[in-house]
C-alpha cells in the first residue's frame, strides 16, 4: 500500500526529527507499505528547514508553505501527495511502529471503510511539567488519521480556521457519507508542551467560525422541498 504522510511544521526543531523518525518505521515494520514523506515547513524562523535537510536529505520532500496556519500547511502537502491513501502526523507527535499497518489493514479488508483513526495517550514535554490524559482515548484528530484520498477529492481541502478545522472538515465528510472506524489500541502518543494550539487563545476563538463553516456546508445537503 502507498501512502503519502503530510507532516506540518512551524519552529518545530525541537520535535520534527522524532516525528519522522516515527514515521520511517513504519515501513520497517511493515515492508509493504511505501511511504512518501512530505515535511511542509510552514513559515517557520528557527532551523527547522536545516535541521530536517540535514538529518534526511533526499528520503523525504521537504517543501514550503508561506501561508501561516495548519490547515494551508496540510492542504499544501495534499496539492502534491501521489498517493491513494493519506496520513497526516503533527510535528510534535509520534507514532508507534505498527500505527500504519493496523490502520490499513482495516482499509483493505473493508472497500466501504474511508478513514480509520485510532486511540492515544499524552505524554508531558518536559516531563511533570504539564498536565495531561496517560489513559488510552479516541483520537479523532489529524494525527490519527489514514484516510482514502478520493474523501478529500469529493470533501475538498480542509478549510482555512486557526483551529476547528479538522474538526469541521471531518463533519462534513461524515455529513457527505463517507464511513469511520476507529482502531481500538493506542497508536500514537501526543506531546503536551507550552506551544500548543489549544495554549493560544486568539487561535482557539476560531473555534465557533469552523463550526459555522460546518452548518453552512450540512444546508447545502438538505433538500429545498424538505
Amino acid at each position: 500500500m502507498k501512502i503519502s504522510v503530510i507532516i506540518p511544521v512551524f519552529n518545530g526543531e525541537r520535535y520534527i526529527c522524532q516525528a519522522i523518525e516515527s514515521v520511517f518505521r513504519q515501513a520497517e515494520h511493515d515492508p509493504a507499505l511505501v511511504l512518501e514523506i512530505i515535511v511542509v515547513d510552514n513559515n517557520s524562523t528557527d532551523g527547522t528547514e536545516s535541521v530536517v535537510r540535514a538529518a534526511f536529505g533526499s528520503r523525504l520532500q521537504l517543501i514550503q508553505e508561506d501561508v501561516q496556519g495548519l490547515p494551508s500547511a496540510r492542504n499544501a502537502g495534499l496539492k502534491v501527495a501521489t498517493a491513494p491513501f493519506v496520513a497526516f502526523l503533527d510535528a510534535d507527535d509520534i507514532w508507534l511502529p505498527e500505527k500504519l499497518s493496523r490502520q490499513a489493514a482495516v482499509l483493505k479488508q473493508d472497500p466501504g471503510m474511508h478513514m480509520v483513526f485510532s486511540h492515544c495517550v499524552e505524554f508531558s514535554d518536559p516531563p511533570e511539567m504539564y498536565s495531561f490524559r496517560s489513559e488510552s482515548r479516541a483520537a479523532v484528530i489529524g494525527s490519527a488519521m489514514l484516510t482514502r484520498r478520493e474523501v478529500f477529492d469529493i470533501a475538498g481541502p480542509f478549510p482555512d480556521f486557526r483551529s476547528g478545522e479538522f474538526i469541521a472538515w471531518y463533519g462534513w465528510a461524515q455529513a457527505l457519507g463517507f464511513r469511520t472506524f476507529v482502531v481500538p489500541e493506542v497508536l500514537f502518543h501526543r506531546r503536551v508542551h507550552a506551544h500548543n494550539m489549544t495554549r493560544d487563545r486568539d487561535k482557539v476563538a476560531d473555534y465557533p467560525r469552523a463550526m459555522q463553516w460546518l452548518m453552512a456546508k450540512r444546508r447545502t445537503l438538505v433538500p429545498k422541498n424538505a
